[in-house]
């Protein structure tokens, strides 16, 4: 599917990527296998993992997010997701339809 990018693992230049592209960034933090049902954003998702781990499940897909990994997720696309077992943290941001 490639919707899983390597990139830098440091919230600061996960921040300065998503601001260069005009993006507003916001960090978060799930505990140990925290679980995010099934669902969708109105906009394009952007997300990096930059601490911990992360799997994504779409279409059937299982993508795993480690730090420095990044998601480019299309807008209304369905998905699910899981913290890994130390929990996660990311940075990510909405493009504007």
């Amino acid at each position: 599917m490639g919707l899983v990018t390597p990139g830098a693992a440091a919230p600061q230049h996960a921040e300065r990527v998503l601001r260069e592209l005009g993006l507003t960034p916001s960090r978060w933090s799930a505990g140990p296998g925290t679980w995010f049902g099934a669902h969708t954003h109105p906009q394009h998702k952007v997300l990096f993992c930059v601490e911990g781990a992360i799997d994504f499940l779409v279409d059937g897909q299982r993508l795993p997010m480690r730090p420095g990994d990044r998601l480019d997720l299309p807008a209304r696309t369905l998905h699910e997701a899981e913290a890994g077992p130390a929990g996660v943290t990311c940075v990510e941001a909405y493009r504007p339809e």
